[in-house]
């Protein structure tokens, strides 16, 4: 597998992933609800805040979408409409996020959740449905597929009994998410399942030799280089 060997990140190191996709989507649920506040206070109608604020960032599905807002591919994944839908995927996103960590691919963390939540995104466009996608359930089951595959005889709590098989983990995370399934429309189930197709086939060509997040890492690399002090 290509350059999947590096040390393992601490929880509260610069390049560990996991703390940053975790921190964005708290602090952008954050921002959303202190907007809708003030526009609560100030007694502006509900519909500007829609309008306004969240409209721009959920991904509708219009296949116009991509030519008037194609940012919306890049933001719907990263904002949650609801406190319960945010914590239940950041849950599973630290679960499984932990996992890719403690295989040595904290690296690969992030691209997994960008191409879930694109490639979800591009299908979703073209799938009429009448309600926006809005979350990071489609990157979360990209993540929770890509740890299965990459590592399907981890064991969690491991001081307790030998541990829990991490297969064990994601039948649970594969039936609750199909429970919800029941619930939701028919273009949103195939944007999740999309999205766990979109994990499984970056493992498949990762341990290939390909890497499809490199380009990131190159300029991530880049970034730093560039904004690191002269000496």
């Amino acid at each position: 597998m290509q350059e999947i060997r590096s040390e393992k990140p601490l929880i509260g190191a610069d390049n560990n992933s996991l703390i940053a996709v975790l921190s964005i989507n708290l602090i952008l649920f954050t921002l959303i609800g202190f907007l809708k506040v003030v526009y609560y206070l100030s007694s502006i109608p509900i519909e500007q805040f829609y309008a306004q604020i969240q409209h721009p960032i959920i991904l509708f599905s219009n296949w116009q979408i991509l030519i008037h807002q194609p940012w919306t591919l890049f933001t719907y994944n990263w904002a949650h409409d609801g406190f319960w839908i945010l914590l239940t995927n950041m849950i599973w996103l630290t679960a499984f996020g932990i996992v890719l960590q403690e295989s040595n691919a904290n690296k690969h963390l992030f691209p997994v959740y960008f191409y879930g939540g694109l490639v979800s995104g591009m299908v979703y466009c073209f799938l009429g449905s009448s309600t926006p996608l809005i979350g990071a359930s489609s990157s979360v089951m990209a993540i929770a597929i890509a740890a299965i595959l990459l590592q399907p005889q981890y064991r969690l709590l491991k001081n307790i009994g030998g541990g829990i098989p991490l297969w064990v983990l994601g039948l649970c995370y594969m039936v609750i998410q199909g429970l919800s399934f029941i619930h939701m429309e028919w273009a949103t189930v195939v944007a999740s399942l999309i999205g766990a197709a979109t994990g499984a086939l970056y493992i498949v060509l990762l341990k290939k030799g390909l890497d499809l997040g490199k380009w990131m890492h190159q300029l991530l690399h880049l970034l730093n280089n560039s904004l690191a002090p002269k000496k």
